[in-house]
């Protein structure tokens, strides 16, 4: 049975080879039959072409590196990014202004404080993309502020309407409860902040408002090239004075307070807040006693004279500390502070005594006779005269059809070095600076060399901005500017402190100081140091000299006792009262072709044996120096040794 059951099978797997064999010889009879006789037969489906497949893995592959490109592009490159704008959907962080450093005069009298204020800001690109959103915004804003809605929609469209990204001002200053009101309605609403933000109230009055300068809010350019890890477009900076030549030790360090909120808004916790550092502290070198006195004398000096502007500066002439200094008119730096209106802003551009401008750096002014101890210091340096050397005044020099005038009709005969110093003597300053009789004259070149050398002509580098060159005139000047040649009438009138020469009060008190420390001249300064909240000392601002040695002390000796003679005997007899010897210099400077207009002139320092103070006034349109400006010195020095004793 076996057996027969697998011959059985063998059988049947024959039959159907044979059967397969028969079909696929027919397959072949039928292909034959529908191609040409000489066309080969296809191949199978197990050998068709494969190039389609190819392209397909090659595409697969390229895909596969692209994403991991891409991921690594999110996780690597953006990583910290995407984690950023992740945590502000969760996160809410408002910015903490650190309060500015404090400006005290030398005794800890403090000039400044910082004053809490609210402000609201909008940032117009976190607004809702939802027109009727962005309506509600503005209308609960002009019902807590008081301000028409078309009023908040044109300080958008102004910056370029919801597109803009930076902070924008909505209402500069707002109380407190107002404060509170426009936080608790729009709660949950992004682009609307409140925030403090302290500003400045200064003390002083206006009396320091060009030294202390004042802050106002950053600008647009101003945010481009500042150091965005402290700033904040919402900040105060710096613009003026002080504020400004130490906006890096005044500005402290911002906070940060972090809260997590839900999707509402709704804060869920606290996260932790950055407290703010304060800025650091400015100890100027100025007494504020003494800047008060200052400016009474001058405001009664300038009203004796009917004038309306005027300078006054103290500096110690032993290191170049500025004492006091002095502008009239003046201005309330707590205008620009708080935000001046454009009307307060258009009064002071339109005043015509120039409130704003700060003469005592930045005024140029003709010196008029305080210029001529300095150019009696260089003849006697480059030895043209000695303390004896002569000229006979006997009312001036005729040159040709000129005349250059000695101011004492009849002139003051025999006059040496000192003489000409006590009295003022314009023949013997012709002649040093021009030459005349036995006299050679230093001539254009050896006046600036000098005056230069004195400070004049550039810079004196003191810490505030904006200061004036002032001009020395030479004939290379000339000829560049006016088209014109050099003259011996021009050296005459430069010898005198005429003609086109120019200087600043800072520069005229900076170079007294020289002649009376014995030749050392040093750079002014307003800040002596820079301090903490303790008191405990930053920076101390070390004393700079600019030049030194460069007269010799005997030749200074010299001018010294003309200036001293110029107190004892001379034009300047009114200063013989005081509890201490005065040396001085006046001096009265045309600044028109009138002869009767005049700027008032007087510097003068003491004590006459050692030197601690030196001053320098200027009463601008003021008359003769002896007459107005002499008695505003008197009384400031008259003060000072008062208050040491």
């Amino acid at each position: 049975m076996k057996k027969k059951r697998i011959f059985t099978n063998f059988f049947s797997l024959e039959n159907k080879k044979i059967s397969i064999e028969k079909k696929a010889s027919q397959s072949e009879t039928w292909i034959h039959h529908i191609l040409p006789a000489d066309a080969e037969v296809p191949q199978m489906e197990d050998e068709k072409n494969l190039k389609p497949f190819l392209f397909i893995r090659v595409l697969a592959i390229f895909l596969f590196f692209v994403m991991i490109a891409q991921l690594f592009f999110l996780q690597i490159r953006t990583g910290g990014a995407s984690l950023e704008t992740a945590e502000g959907n969760r996160v809410r962080s408002q910015l903490i202004i650190a309060p500015r450093g404090i400006i005290y005069d030398k005794n800890g009298v403090a000039l400044v404080k910082n004053v809490p204020n609210y402000e609201v800001f909008i940032v117009p690109s976190d607004l809702s993309k939802e027109e009727k959103e962005r309506e509600e915004v503005y209308k609960a804003l002009s019902d807590t502020l008081g301000m028409p809605v078309e009023e908040i929609k044109q300080k958008i469209n102004e910056k370029g309407g919801i597109k803009y990204q930076l902070p924008l001002v909505i209402k500069s200053s707002v109380g407190r409860d107002t404060a509170i009101l426009l936080e608790s309605r729009l709660s949950g609403q992004k682009g609307v902040t409140v925030q403090i933000n302290p500003i400045r109230e200064y003390f002083d009055n206006g009396l320091l408002s060009h030294v202390l300068g004042y802050t106002g809010r950053i600008s647009e350019e101003e945010y481009k090239s500042i150091d965005k890890r402290n700033y904040a477009m919402t900040d105060y900076i710096g613009k003026t004075g002080l504020e400004y030549s130490y906006e890096s030790y005044l500005k402290g360090v911002n906070g940060r307070t972090r809260e997590e909120i839900d999707a509402t808004g709704k804060v869920i916790k606290a996260l932790g807040d950055v407290n703010p550092e304060n800025g650091s502290n400015l100890l100027l070198s100025i007494d504020f006693n003494l800047q008060k006195k200052m400016a009474e004398a001058l405001r009664a000096g300038m009203d004796k004279a009917n004038a309306t502007k005027g300078v006054a500066i103290a500096m110690n002439p032993k290191n170049g500390e500025i004492l006091g200094i002095v502008n009239l008119p003046s201005y309330d730096n707590n205008l620009f502070a708080k935000g001046i209106s454009e009307a307060d802003y258009k009064n002071l551009l339109e005043d015509k005594n120039n409130p704003l401008l700060f003469r005592a750096v930045s005024g140029i002014y003709p010196s008029g006779s305080i210029i001529k101890p300095f150019i009696a210091a260089g003849a006697l340096q480059e030895g043209n005269i000695t303390e004896n050397s002569t000229v006979l005044s006997t009312g001036g020099i005729k040159v040709g059809d000129w005349e250059f005038p000695d101011w004492k009709a009849g002139g003051h005969g025999v006059t040496n070095v000192i003489k000409a110093i006590a009295e003022s003597v314009n023949t013997f300053f012709y002649a040093i600076g021009g030459g005349y009789q036995n006299i050679k004259g230093l001539g254009p070149e050896k006046i600036k060399e000098y005056l230069v050398k004195f400070g004049f002509n550039k810079i004196t580098g003191i810490d505030v901005p904006g200061e004036a060159e002032g001009k020395i005139p030479d004939p290379n000047w000339k000829e560049r500017e006016k088209g014109e040649p050099w003259y011996l009438g021009d050296t005459y009138h430069m010898s005198i402190g005429q003609g086109d020469l120019l200087v600043t009060p800072l520069q005229m008190v900076t170079a007294a100081s020289a002649i009376a420390n014995g030749g050392t001249l040093y750079k002014p300064k307003l800040v002596s140091k820079i301090i903490d909240g303790t008191g405990g000392i930053i920076k101390d601002i070390a004393s700079e000299i600019l030049n030194k040695d460069f007269i010799s002390r005997e030749n200074l000796d010299i001018v010294r006792r003309g200036l001293r003679e110029t107190v004892v005997n001379g034009s300047a007899r009114s200063l013989n009262d005081l509890p201490v010897e005065v040396a001085a210099k006046t001096g009265t400077a045309q600044y028109s072709n009138d002869v009767k207009q005049t700027h008032a002139w007087f510097e003068a320092f003491a004590p006459y044996s050692d030197p601690e103070i030196a001053v320098v006034v200027l009463v601008e349109q003021g008359g003769g120096g002896d007459v107005t400006a002499a008695p505003v010195a008197k009384e400031i020095l008259k003060w000072y040794f008062e208050q040491k004793h």
